[in-house]
């Protein structure tokens, strides 16, 4: 009987100690309810902003209704600016500042302890999907840097990311290396139309130009802005986008020492040869050396200006038609080293004589003797007569032929050499003239 009651008692305590364990298991503890809801540190009211405003925020979402816009306010502070040349891409490092209203990002602020500012990650919240339309960088879109946004209790968003902007340009070298390039930067929305997001100016059409570094190749004159609502012919609401004109001025001293001082020695390498004397032969030396030199800039012209298909660069020019104009001075040096070295044994045609003896030997200041000018002019009977008496009268004094023959020879070849000399100043005077008017032309 004994063992029996001990079983029962037995058997009692250990319903009621499974009995009270289930009770447990199904009520827990409020203690640990609690820790469960809060986090283990202290929480700030910006820690308790952020739980409150980001616990159910989708931030693929517009903060809006549907049938009511965002208006987004863009503008650019300008830091520093670069052309690529050879691949006709402009460059703009500048700060871009966004400000829009986030509906779903208000709150009380003297239900937080008076916060009314809140630093949130780009990350975080929702971002207006504006890139560049004409971009350089392919499918890369991602322009800013990441850097926080300021949130203030109203629901005003303010993003300043440092940005860095790539886009093509329609680059004119005519003028180079003093040419003036204009340049444009297009942004706008690239999934919402008007409707949804008004893209603004957030300062109306005065420019921002902040430039970090004076020293540079580029220098920015002029920035305008202006906004422009685009209908496209697939959809019916407007696009609006802001339209950034860049004009930058190269300004370059080395350039100008490269390109403008080897053309002034060159032009006076060119009309120096005119001034040597005729029977030199340095003329073909000198010539060659200005060919040569202007080879060497043209072939560093190549490797510096890229080949566009418009607008070639009057430097360029300039440089090839003064390799054409050293060429045709060495012909000219050529015919002159003919003529001067050349023996001739017969005298100038008397049109040309006339010529020399004229106005034009007075301004040329040529030394050409005019004895026998006239004898040119007579027919071939007087000729014949004037020799027959002149024979006689030195018929018998061989010496005096002889010095009177040498003489003649002599003047003859004086003669000659007048002609090459005046052919040398006449190149002189018209290269002088062309090159007044390549100045004027391709002036720098």
């Amino acid at each position: 009987m004994i063992y029996f009651y001990c079983s029962k008692i037995t058997l009692l305590i250990f319903v009621f100690y499974i009995t009270g364990s289930f009770t447990i298991a199904e009520n827990p503890m409020p203690a640990i309810t609690d820790i469960s809801s809060k986090p283990i540190w202290n929480a700030t009211e910006t820690d308790l902003i952020k739980r409150a405003l980001l616990q159910n925020y989708d931030k693929f979402s517009r903060p809006a209704q549907h049938s009511k816009s965002t208006t987004v306010y863009l503008g650019l502070n300008v830091l520093h600016v670069d052309i690529d040349e050879h691949k006709s891409t402009f460059s703009i490092f500048c700060w871009t500042r966004f400000t829009w209203l986030d509906e779903k990002l208000k709150w009380n602020a003297s239900d937080y302890g008076g916060v009314k500012i809140i630093r949130l990650a780009d990350h975080e919240i929702w971002q207006p999907d504006v890139v560049v339309y004409n971009g350089a960088d392919g499918n890369s879109i991602d322009h800013y840097g990441s850097t926080h946004s300021l949130v203030g209790n109203d629901g005003n968003v303010i993003w300043v990311p440092p940005s860095q902007f790539n886009v093509f340009c329609d680059l004119n070298f005519r003028y180079w290396p003093f040419d003036t390039q204009l340049c444009e930067l297009k942004m706008g929305s690239w999934t919402y139309d008007g409707n949804q997001i008004d893209l603004q100016m957030s300062d109306g059409n005065s420019s921002e130009i902040e430039l970090l570094i004076s020293n540079t190749e580029w220098q920015l004159t002029k920035l305008r802005k202006v906004r422009k609502n685009i209908i496209y012919a697939c959809c019916e609401e407007p696009y609006p986008h802001i339209s950034y004109n860049f004009t930058v001025v190269r300004n370059s001293p080395t350039y100008r020492a490269i390109i403008v001082t080897p053309a002034f020695a060159i032009v006076f390498m060119t009309l120096s040869t005119f001034w040597l004397p005729s029977h030199a032969g340095e003329k073909i030396l000198l010539n060659g050396c200005v060919a040569v030199i202007n080879c060497l800039i043209l072939m560093y012209l190549t490797h510096k200006i890229p080949p566009l298909r418009l607008h070639t660069p009057l430097v360029i020019l300039f440089f090839t038609n003064n390799l054409y104009l050293a060429c045709f001075s060495t012909i000219i040096s050529v015919i002159v080293l003919h003529i001067s070295r050349t023996k001739h044994n017969t005298n100038l045609p008397w049109f040309i004589k006339k010529l020399l003896t004229g106005w034009l030997g007075r301004i040329l200041s040529l030394q050409i003797s005019s004895q026998n000018l006239m004898s040119h002019r007579v027919n071939a009977e007087e000729l014949k007569e004037h020799s027959s008496i002149v024979f006689d009268e030195h018929l018998g004094n061989d010496d005096h032929q002889m010095i009177s023959s040498g003489s003649t020879k002599k003047n003859y070849q004086q003669d000659w050499l007048s002609f090459a000399t005046a052919i040398d100043r006449l190149s002189f005077v018209l290269y002088t003239f062309i090159y007044v008017i390549l100045a004027m032309m391709y002036s720098f």
